[in-house]
């Protein structure tokens, strides 16, 4: 074919592709919009009607709003989780911004490993890591008693709200170390050595320059630490309902779980209110993000950053943190570990001499091995699955000219902003409201999967779009200049240089699917049972030994996943991939 002939008809076959690749673009646009925000539409419904959905008539009515404004005690469970939450948001931001400004900017010893361990309460199981907690700080837990009888010396009162904000913020902590990590990065030292060479002594240097320079970085973490907190439901259940210590996601659960009629026009309109809170509180932080490019010290690559010099206090600081790492995280899983091969576990007595198999034996029966069958299946297939829409919908979002791409980051980031008991309910009555094909979800374990698999989303798009920026767009125009459709040139250039990244995006959702639970809180039925689910519900009938076990059976699993994604994979716990 001569090349007049080829100029001629390759942009006969573009056009003639156009409309397949238009009509796959928006279909990607519509699943995404339906899956995240179809859910909340019933939702609302059921909050302005006067009786549940399930019952036929009724009227629409705000009494619900109403009655739960003029609820004292959803007021005190309000306080509560104002308390709670802001407690929980100033401890993470210090000290999360502490820990980023120690690795990054001093020669502190063992910064990187430090960096790395700083963010594994993120990746390991919430409810374990806070099962753990009791068992070895809470009242009559095996470390408080003996400091207590030995060094007549009270420990943290994890009961308290104080308390429950001290384990939340260990857990939260990694969310603002990443995040002023990663600002701190993109930042070159040359101001700070300036400073230096000035003759500014090192505090000077980190109080007037590199602090003002995380300032909006220690906004954007502190706004998503305080979404967060006040969707936490686990710590609040197993600490604060035993003290009559209410927030407003206990409240909620309650109202649904403990009436013989639950009040689903109330719990719905609490649920509307706490995402109401959830959409403001991520609209500012995205205002937050942009405010932060202003102050990276540098366009383009950072220079080379000098490291602080901590003198005297290298090694002290860097005990600090270890010790800091020990006690929040490691002795926690240590003393799961030993509840789950002892009868009882209590200081009166050596551990070994009440050593017991019967733990770990109960796993292979019953609702403990379906729980354990359930949850792999669904990280496994969840993890997919999520990976491959969510791989689709950013090329869609940031490959394509679609007219209405720019509503899909943000669409894709809004369900980690929303607590899990919401999109719990909002999936319950959408599964309700759409015959057959919601009854079958509702019934099986599918549905289960698809509010896990929305939950987490945010997940694998936050690892595959800065993989994305990376490649450059030429390739795209070079694939569609020879006649390739727009999905064509994303499925044979980008998706293959994209690899790194779906697998990380696997690994990531494969521990987040596996360790999650709040959602199913209002989908689980006799049958349906994740691994999550089966321990709150055997740990609220005070039995604790095969709650230990299954929490160990999460916290191995996690850990070979995510060696599996580090050796073989060479996927970093950050969530990226080592270049």
């Amino acid at each position: 074919m001569t090349s007049a002939a080829y100029e001629h008809t390759a942009p006969a076959r573009r056009s003639r592709s156009l409309p397949t690749a238009g009509t796959l673009q928006w279909l990607v646009w519509l699943l995404v919009f339906g899956l995240v925000l179809g859910p909340f539409v019933p939702l609302l419904f059921a909050s302005v009607r006067d009786r549940p959905l399930y019952q036929a008539g009724g009227v629409f009515t705000l009494a619900a709003y109403g009655d739960l404004l003029h609820d004292p005690a959803f007021w005190r469970a309000a306080l509560h989780t104002l308390e709670y939450a802001s407690l929980t948001t100033a401890l993470s931001v210090v000290a999360g911004g502490a820990v980023a400004i120690l690795v990054a900017r001093t020669d502190m010893p063992g910064g990187q490993a430090f960096g790395r361990l700083t963010l594994l309460p993120l990746l390991l199981p919430s409810l374990g890591i806070v099962l753990g907690w009791i068992v070895v700080w809470g009242p009559g837990g095996y470390l408080s008693s003996q400091i207590q009888s030995h060094l007549h010396i009270g420990t943290l009162d994890i009961n308290s709200i104080p308390g429950m904000a001290v384990i939340e913020a260990t857990r939260l902590l990694p969310v603002a170390y990443m995040t002023c990590e990663a600002a701190l990065a993109r930042a070159d030292s040359s101001l700070e050595d300036a400073a230096r060479s000035a003759g500014a002594p090192p505090l000077t240097v980190l109080r007037r320059i590199t602090i003002p320079m995380l300032r909006p970085a220690l906004l954007n973490s502190g706004t998503l630490i305080f979404t967060l907190s006040i969707a936490s439901l686990g710590i609040p259940l197993l600490l604060g309902t035993p003290h009559n210590i209410q927030f407003v996601s206990t409240y909620l659960y309650l109202q649904w779980t403990n009436a013989a009629t639950p009040d689903s026009p109330i719990v719905s309109a609490g649920a509307m209110l706490l995402l109401l809170v959830a959409t403001l509180l991520l609209l500012l932080r995205n205002r937050l993000l942009g405010a932060e490019a202003r102050y990276v010290s540098v366009a383009g690559k950072a220079g080379r950053t000098a490291m602080l010099s901590l003198r005297v206090w290298r090694w002290p600081l860097a005990c600090a943190i270890g010790l800091y790492l020990a006690l929040s995280t490691l002795v926690p899983v240590l003393g799961l570990a030993v509840m789950s091969f002892v009868a009882f576990l209590t200081p009166l007595i050596a551990p070994w001499h009440l050593f017991t198999w019967s733990n770990w034996q109960i796993l292979g029966t019953g609702v403990y091995l379906r729980s354990i069958e359930h949850s792999a299946l669904l990280a496994l297939v969840g993890g997919i699955v999520t990976t491959a829409v969510v791989a689709v919908g950013t090329l869609v979002a940031h490959r394509s000219k679609l007219p209405v791409r720019r509503t899909l980051p943000f669409v894709m980031l809004y369900p980690r902003a929303i607590p899990g008991l919401i999109i719990g309910i909002g999936f319950f009555w959408a599964f309700l409201e759409t015959g057959g094909p919601g009854s079958f979800l509702r019934q099986s374990i599918w549905g289960i999967l698809l509010a896990f698999c929305i939950r987490n989303l945010p997940f694998a798009y936050v690892v595959m779009y800065p993989t994305l920026t990376r490649i450059g767009e030429e390739l795209d125009r070079a694939g569609r200049s020879v006649g390739a459709s727009w999905w064509r040139t994303c499925r044979t250039i980008v998706l293959p240089l994209l690899r790194p990244a779906l697998f990380a995006s696997f690994i990531l959702m494969f521990v987040e699917i596996l360790n999650d639970y709040d959602p199913a809180l209002f989908l689980v039925r006799p049958g349906t049972e994740v691994i999550g689910t089966t321990m709150l519900d055997t740990f609220l009938q005070g039995i604790v030994g095969p709650v230990a076990s299954l929490a160990m059976v999460q916290v191995g699993i996690t850990v070979i996943v995510l060696a599996l994604g580090t050796f073989v994979f060479k996927v970093r716990v950050s969530g990226g991939h080592d270049a």
